[in-house]
């Protein structure tokens, strides 16, 4: 079969599957070249796995550098993807190949914890980490598909698409091309035999337009995340000012409710007498604990945020539409609090004064607003 597909068909495999899985932050890929290099192959091919959302376990099986498939009652897919010609193989024999059994369980249900993926692989396996990585990433969308029943659980382009979008576009950029010398020498001279062996199912010109396509939806939905990370810290600059607001108020408040013998009049002291009314300085504390509550599970939210689907991105969008609404109503709440701190500030003595602001309470919150 040739690779007779368009950008066309690409953009729309794009658009199907971003409504379906999303995309995600790319996987670490020193982290998982540091496994390999260090033999942990099993440990890497489980990053692999859970950079897809598959909870599986793998059993490795270790074949010969020349294995190639064999008959089995399972269903396996490519032995390896290295495609020098449109249908030709690599001359690398890296081999992954992976069992799918027939009754694999759904996506989601709990049968799939740790459900036995069997793999077998070749010992040379690890010595391109890139391409190893690149091979493993495919075979492992396979599953992916094929425990959502996807329509295209077979098809090897929408295979490669999905393990692009879901954090491999990187190392399929990096390992779609292995270049390798070998030196013959002769008795008059010496020959320098170069080999690029090719990797993956899409030609350079597919691949380059699918990646652009990603990084484009990528970048948009970055985009947003870095949004709502600018509301969070505009968000806590704010309270962390109204913290710092509320303690001197507070503590002024303090002062004078120890301190009965002075007389305040006028329009302050029907104020502060407000002021004193049972559950005032309460609503205040509530308010603060609320908010910190608050800015606490977005910042955790954004924290944990690495795969932009549907459901996460309208999550950022209302999050971030709150926080500005928030922000503005705190603002409010501050320039009010901070004319009746320096309301109260006028009743008190200079000493009391300077033993709040050298607290260490005061000090450690001015020191986070810093």
């Amino acid at each position: 079969m040739e690779n007779e597909i368009s950008n066309e068909y690409i953009e729309n495999a794009i658009n199907k599957l971003g409504k379906f899985f999303g995309v995600k932050e790319e996987i670490s890929s020193k982290r998982l070249f540091s496994l390999m290099k260090s033999d942990k192959v099993k440990e890497s091919m489980k990053m692999i796995a859970q950079q897809l959302d598959l909870p599986i376990d793998i059993n490795i099986v270790n074949v010969p550098s020349d294995y190639r498939r064999q008959s089995d009652d399972n269903q396996f897919h490519s032995t390896h993807l290295a495609r020098v010609s449109q249908r030709g193989s690599g001359s690398e024999g890296i081999t992954a190949q992976v069992s799918i059994p027939g009754n694999l369980p759904f996506f989601g249900s709990t049968a799939l914890n740790n459900y036995p993926i069997n793999v077998k692989i070749s010992k040379n396996c690890t010595e391109h980490p890139v391409v190893f990585s690149m091979v493993m990433a495919h075979e492992l969308s396979h599953v992916l598909l094929h425990s959502l029943r996807h329509a295209e659980k077979d098809n090897e382009f929408y295979t490669d698409i999905v393990a692009m979008m879901l954090g491999f576009k990187t190392i399929f950029r990096n390992g779609r091309k292995i270049t390798t010398t070998k030196e013959d020498h002769g008795l008059m001279s010496t020959t320098i035999r170069t080999t690029t062996t090719t990797y993956g199912y899409l030609s350079d010109e597919q691949f380059n337009f699918a990646k652009n396509k990603i990084n484009l939806i990528f970048k948009k939905n970055h985009g947003r995340k870095k949004l709502l990370l600018k509301e969070i810290k505009k968000f806590k600059k704010v309270l962390l000012k109204y913290k710092i607001t509320f303690f001197r108020f507070s503590k002024f408040l303090e002062y004078l409710s120890k301190n009965h013998g002075k007389n305040i009049s006028g329009d302050d002291g029907k104020k502060i007498m407000m002021l004193f009314q049972p559950g005032y300085i309460g609503n205040f504390e509530s308010s603060i604990k609320q908010n910190v509550q608050k800015i606490n599970k977005v910042e955790t939210f954004c924290k944990k945020l690495f795969h932009y689907t549907e459901q996460n991105l309208n999550q950022m969008m209302n999050y971030t539409k709150e926080l500005e609404s928030e922000t503005k109503d705190l603002k409010n709440k501050l320039t009010s609090l901070r004319q009746d701190a320096r309301m109260l500030k006028t009743h008190i003595n200079f000493t009391y004064r300077m033993k709040v602001f050298s607290s260490q309470i005061w000090q450690r919150l001015t020191k986070k607003g810093d």
